[in-house]
């Protein structure tokens, strides 16, 4: 195995404890207008569902369609619903349904499929009474075997009529059968969260279950139906990986009890670097640079954790370690214009924390690197979209195994960018004849939408020597911007700031606004492969969890400093010539804190709602 297992080698894992996985066969029939008649053309299916809800609710659906048979000009994949399940929303496909049917279409741009290609179409439903997962699928007509974890396939019929009246029976299934087993795990998986199960947080669980408890019963159904849902672990001090005042589970707890769930994976944010978010007025950073703060960060946080990771005991459990939220970003965005960034760019501290991390982790077999690579919301503009692409790319290309060292990276953390704005479908988009991206809340920043800027960064990337294997996954855990109001259609107004603020689902008065922002929602839950390129939606920032105070005054006994940006009396910096306000939600409590007032709205205002 290579150095930091570079995923070039990566492979698909199709194992039995995904939420509800089907690995379908298509049987060795030839698929209309792709082969002679006498071709076998053959495909697996993977189909992953996670759902929430309680009798009724809503889930998020991913298809992996690999072509195992010969090249595809055109596809077309269908299966039926067993229940009432109903199709809200779809990609990577142009998705109808008709009764309990389904349809999912090539796009334009996804129709040829090479042999040995992979599809990765997903789509969002509701659900009342049960959600059994569908098992009759077909491709361009052609019904598929469906092989249900556990049990045997049945066996596929000729891919042509035999000309011998033979009476043999086609050969049965062995008496005893059993699942695949899943490969060694020493071997890395081409997507970590594809097939497996991730981390509930006891933690997260209790908070839910004590905002569940202060709220009318309809809406503590929808809060107890979010229990199970894995989110990620942050790593915010040296305490949180070997113990200390105020901690109750350390990394080596999350990791026991991850095993006792029988989790696949569990997601971590290491989040220390020293003068850590360098673009806060009150950065509460426990490590600083001119007191050592490097060496610590090395010796006392990075150390720990590579020597529990590296434990024999978690050596089935795959772990996605997202690097330093915000840090490298923080850097082009505030470097020459807020003097800690200056600081922290000129010492190299950011740089050279993350070196080392990557240096520590990335040869772990078990562990997934994915490196902070901001949002659209701050790297969407051109100028810092390339200045950023160098520097993560400089970053990494200076650890031992190089670029290699990189599985893939992380856009979006704790930040509220919608995966799509859908009535806002492009900067250039015109409205009286003036493009949209000079409104106010665009600010001729390119990107609208999140999975856009994700995959366009992953792209270029890989355009600058990152493997073309390169995965992507985006916090959707605030991002849903659902509730009442939601727009519904897009704006006829001739004025582009009045049709921009009347189409847009992101209600924030700023892009830069990111402190417990009014009106946002749950995003879509976490899911493997939800798009081309994309390992996972998951749910990084634990929705609830306070950003910062909110003031107006701060909480008793706290010696803390009001910021600003979480004040919701406050104003954030001229943004396009203007002041806007912050959009913080009032009384907050401190960072990391649970804040029941927000779990609140973000459970009203979820999209897809629950």
């Amino acid at each position: 195995m290579p150095f930091g297992h570079q995923r070039s080698v990566r492979r698909i894992l199709t194992a039995a404890a995904a939420a509800v996985p089907l690995v379908a066969a298509a049987l060795a029939t030839p698929l209309l207008g792709a082969a002679p008649a006498e071709a076998a053309v053959t495909c697996q299916v993977t189909y992953t569902s996670t759902q929430w809800g309680t009798n009724s609710g809503g889930f998020t659906a991913g298809v992996t369609i690999r072509n195992t048979g010969e090249a595809l000009t055109s596809w077309k994949l269908t299966f039926t619903f067993p229940g009432s399940q109903k199709l809200t929303q779809g990609w990577s496909a142009r998705w109808t349904q008709s009764g309990n049917r389904v349809v999912a279409g090539n796009e334009s741009w996804n129709g040829a499929v090479a042999s040995g290609g992979t599809l990765q179409p997903g789509f969002n439903g509701s659900w009342t009474g049960s959600n059994p997962p569908p098992t009759d699928f077909a491709v361009n007509g052609v019904p598929c075997q469906v092989v249900v974890p556990g049990t045997s396939p049945s066996p596929s019929p000729s891919p042509s009529p035999s000309p011998s009246p033979s009476p043999s029976p086609s050969p049965s299934p062995s008496p005893s059968p059993s699942p695949s087993p899943s490969p060694s795990p020493d071997v890395p998986v081409d997507n970590p969260f594809l097939g497996a199960q991730g981390y509930v947080d006891p933690a997260w669980a209790a908070d839910v279950e004590s905002s569940a408890t202060r709220v009318d019963d309809a809406t503590a159904q929808k809060m107890r139906g979010l229990e199970q849902t894995p989110t990620a672990v942050w790593l915010d001090r040296i305490a949180d990986v070997t113990g200390g005042s105020g901690v109750t589970r350390t990394l080596k707890d999350h990791l026991d009890t991850a095993v006792e769930q029988g989790a696949g994976y569990i997601t971590l944010v290491l989040h220390n670097l020293p003068d850590r978010d360098c673009r806060s007025l009150v950065s509460d950073a426990e490590l600083h640079a001119q007191e050592n703060g490097l060496n610590r960060y090395k010796a006392e946080y990075v150390d720990p954790i590579a020597a529990l990771l590296a434990r024999p005991e978690y050596r089935d459990l795959r772990v996605a370690a997202v690097i330093e939220p915000h840090a490298l970003i923080d850097l082009v965005v505030g470097r020459f214009s807020i003097y800690p960034c200056d600081q922290a760019a000129g010492s190299g501290v950011y740089v050279t924390g993350i070196r080392y991390a990557l240096d520590k982790l990335a040869p772990l077999p078990n562990v997934y690197t994915y490196l902070d690579a901001g949002s659209a919301g701050w790297g969407g503009w051109d100028e810092n979209f390339s200045a950023f692409t160098n520097l993560i790319t400089d970053t990494v290309s200076g650890t031992a195994a190089g670029l290699n060292s990189l599985d893939g990276i992380a856009t979006n953390v704790a930040d509220y960018v919608p995966l799509v704005e859908p009535f806002l479908t492009d900067a250039n988009q015109t409205v009286a004849g003036v493009p949209i991206k000079q409104s106010r809340f665009i600010d001729w920043n390119p990107f609208l939408h999140e999975r856009d800027y994700a995959l366009a960064m992953r792209t270029a990337l890989i355009a600058k020597g990152f493997s073309s294997a390169l995965g992507v996954v985006v916090d959707t855990s605030r991002n849903g911007w659902g509730g009442p109001d939601r727009p519904t259609e897009v704006s006829t107004s001739l004025d582009i700031n009045t049709f921009v603020d009347q189409s847009r689902i992101d209600r924030r008065p700023s892009r830069g606004a990111m402190c417990n922002q009014k009106g946002a929602g749950l995003g879509t839950r976490p899911i493997a492969a939800p798009a081309p390129g994309v390992d996972a939606y998951l749910w990084i920032k634990r929705p609830g969890e306070s950003d910062g105070a909110g003031g107006p005054i701060l909480p008793e006994d706290s010696d803390r400093l009001l910021d600003g940006t979480c004040d919701p009396t406050g104003s954030l910096g001229p943004v396009s010539d203007s002041i806007r306000p912050t959009g913080a939600l009032p009384n907050a409590p401190l960072p990391g804190d649970w804040h029941h007032e927000q779990f609140v709205m973000l459970v009203n205002n979820a999209y897809p709602a629950l």
